[in-house]
Formats: C-alpha cells, sequence, structure tokens
C-alpha cells in the first residue's frame, strides 16, 4: 500500500451552526447519511460531532479531487462504533472517483472543541490503475 494523497479540513462551530445548526431534516439528509444521523443522537453536542463528521468528509473529497459531478456528500460516510478507531467508508461517485485514483481505503483522524473541528484523511491504495 501507498500513500496516495492527503487531505486536511477545518470547520469552524459558528459557521457550521449557522449552515446546519437548525437541524433541519432535508438539510441534514443531503449530508450525512441514515446511520451517521443515528449515532450522533440529540444531546448538546451533536451540533461539534456532525461538525466533525462533515470536516472529515471535506478531508477525504479532497484526496479525491474535490467535490465533483457524480459525487453526493452521503457519498462519504464516516463510522464508528465508539470503541474503535472511526472509518471511512465510500460509495456512488465517490467511490468511482476513488477507483480511477488507485485509493482503496483511507486512514482518518478527527477531533472537535467548543470553536471547531478538525480531520485529517490519509488515502492508501497501489495509485492509478
Amino acid at each position: 500500500m501507498n500513500t496516495i494523497a492527503i487531505g486536511l479540513d477545518l470547520v469552524e462551530l459558528d459557521r457550521f451552526r449557522l449552515l446546519y445548526g437548525a437541524f433541519d431534516s432535508d438539510v441534514l439528509d443531503r449530508v450525512f447519511t441514515a446511520r451517521e444521523l443515528a449515532f450522533e443522537g440529540t444531546d448538546a453536542d451533536r451540533l461539534s460531532r456532525l461538525a466533525a463528521r462533515f470536516a472529515v468528509k471535506e478531508a477525504v473529497l479532497k484526496t479525491v479531487g474535490g467535490l465533483q459531478d457524480g459525487i453526493a456528500w452521503t457519498d462519504i460516510e464516516l463510522l464508528s462504533d465508539g470503541v474503535s478507531a472511526p472509518h471511512v467508508e465510500v460509495s456512488g461517485g465517490a467511490r468511482a472517483a476513488a477507483t480511477a485514483l488507485g485509493i482503496s481505503d483511507w486512514l482518518v483522524s478527527v477531533t472537535h472543541g467548543t470553536q471547531s473541528a478538525a480531520a485529517v484523511a490519509l488515502a492508501i491504495g497501489d495509485g492509478r490503475t
């Protein structure tokens, strides 16, 4: 396995709150999968955790050349069981873009605090096929 690309993203919580803070289900459903939304629950820290998930999506997108026609936000899903390290699953257009670049998986690290959320995604694979 080789390192193919790296993506980094920082989300300011105040700005994220303006865009997603109302938790409008139509808006959230365009960005997050049902599994992601179910995992995050409804408690007071939900906004910062969703912002962290958004940062992961942005970081992964950067490894495949950014948001393009045919890639939906929900094509990139951050999954976690709350115990082991989070992992990314991609589908649809994101999977096609990754495959074209020879990316087979990502290693991700994510963090969030009171002001911001950040993520880094390391794309790994055999390279362009």
